[in-house]
């Protein structure tokens, strides 16, 4: 499965899954437009060495890369990243959302505005944003690709980190609005929920042998091809979730129970009958939130 002549933006590129990211669309013949503000994990001093030495590795292998530096988190950033892949290669096809950073030991204790505005401007509202700029040229593309990273820690949680929690369970609420959006113009956004070594699992654990045995099983690697199907002009699913780590590939997905219906219930019948509210026995898979509503319109009363 080939990119030639397709434009790729892979954000946060320059280190571990974004860099494989995009030495895989490099490889396949994409056009690839490296972002990394090369910081820190907390942002501090950013450098332009990480995205470099990706377009350096690219282009050493015959692929075609731009670095571009823009910090992601801002809409001036996300505007500028976008001008210059099309600046720099026509359009944009293919928008790949990486970036993100994490805080440990948030405890309910430990919660401040600050932790929740530096997750949510990186990992939501400015992904966002980078969508919303990418847009136009979406639409001009024969088969517009977008692919946003989330987490188990979003969809599942994880202790101690509810504002990444909250960061990258948005994305998928950004995701599911978005597909639907896309849908009719053949725009096709999924999300995936990567386990792979990087920066940001490097304050998980202080115990080298776990961290060198996760190192080596968990490589970011292994994650990029699923990405990369996932942006192929072939890929036809939409507003999808899929887990990826150590090899394994699984799909996430939202089911809703068949319920139980009693118009005019007391608490005592809610208590009663929780057994069938949280039956899962038999459950569905809505597409959207008017067909979650489906069996609460069933046999209702006409007006």
């Amino acid at each position: 499965m080939r990119f030639d002549g397709r434009v790729v933006i892979v954000t946060g590129a320059g280190r571990s899954l974004g860099r494989e990211h995009a030495l895989l669309f490099g490889r396949r013949g994409a056009k690839v437009v490296v972002n990394d503000l090369g910081a820190a994990i907390d942002g501090s001093d950013p450098s332009d060495s990480p995205a470099a030495e990706v377009v350096e590795a690219i282009r050493a292998e015959g692929g075609i890369a731009e670095a571009d530096y823009n910090d992601v988190s801002t809409e001036a950033g996300v505007q500028a990243l976008v001008g210059h892949a099309v600046s720099a290669f026509g359009g944009v096809d293919i928008l790949v959302s990486n970036a993100g950073t994490i805080a440990y030991d948030c405890t309910p204790d430990k919660l401040h505005q600050e932790l929740f505005d530096k997750q949510l401007s990186l990992m939501v509202s400015g992904v966002g944003l980078l969508v919303g700029a990418a847009w136009p040229h979406l639409l001009k593309s024969d088969a517009g690709r977008i692919v946003l990273t989330s987490s188990a820690g979003g969809v599942f949680g994880i202790p101690g980190s509810s504002t990444y929690g909250a960061a990258k369970g948005g994305v998928i609420g950004l995701l599911r609005c978005l597909a639907i959006d896309g849908e009719p113009h053949g725009i096709k956004i999924n999300a995936i929920c990567p386990l792979a070594m990087s920066r940001l699992f490097s304050g998980f654990s202080d115990n080298e042998a776990f961290n060198n045995w996760y190192a080596n099983t968990a490589r970011p690697e292994y994650v990029a091809p699923l990405v990369a199907y996932l942006s192929h002009p072939d890929c036809e699913p939409t507003g999808r979730v899929f887990s990826s780590g150590m090899g394994h590939v699984s799909e996430i997905f939202t089911g809703l129970t068949q319920g139980w219906k009693q118009p005019g219930h007391s608490i005592e019948d809610i208590r009663d009958n929780f057994s069938a509210i949280t039956d899962r026995n038999n459950f569905s898979v809505p597409a959207t939130a008017l067909e979650s509503t489906a069996l609460m319109f069933a046999d209702a009363p006409l007006a």
